[in-house]
């Protein structure tokens, strides 16, 4: 039996989830929680935090594109790496 995965619809999925998981660290920029989140890893990470986190909505557009992007080449990827291991495992 084989389970092929189109990489197309693999690079739609992961695009998405990247751009979703971006969007939401943009709402918490916007809203300002975010830099209290940075200050409670950093500091669970024995880092002082030394800049804050600033809303730029100029950049918004482009970083939501840039992580759908890599999000669409990590699934494209995967799916082609898991066709070519199914397709070992078949025969």
């Amino acid at each position: 039996m084989s389970d092929k995965i189109s990489a197309h619809r693999s690079g739609l999925v992961f695009g998405a989830i990247f751009a979703a998981s971006h969007a939401a660290w943009i709402g918490f920029v916007a809203s300002g929680v975010s830099e209290s989140a940075v200050d409670v890893v950093a500091r669970t990470n024995f880092v002082e935090p030394e800049d804050t986190v600033d809303f730029d909505l100029s950049l918004t557009g482009a970083g939501l594109t840039i992580a759908f992007v890599a999000g669409y080449l990590m699934g494209g990827l995967f799916a082609l790496v898991w066709n070519r291991n199914e397709t070992k495992n078949d025969g």
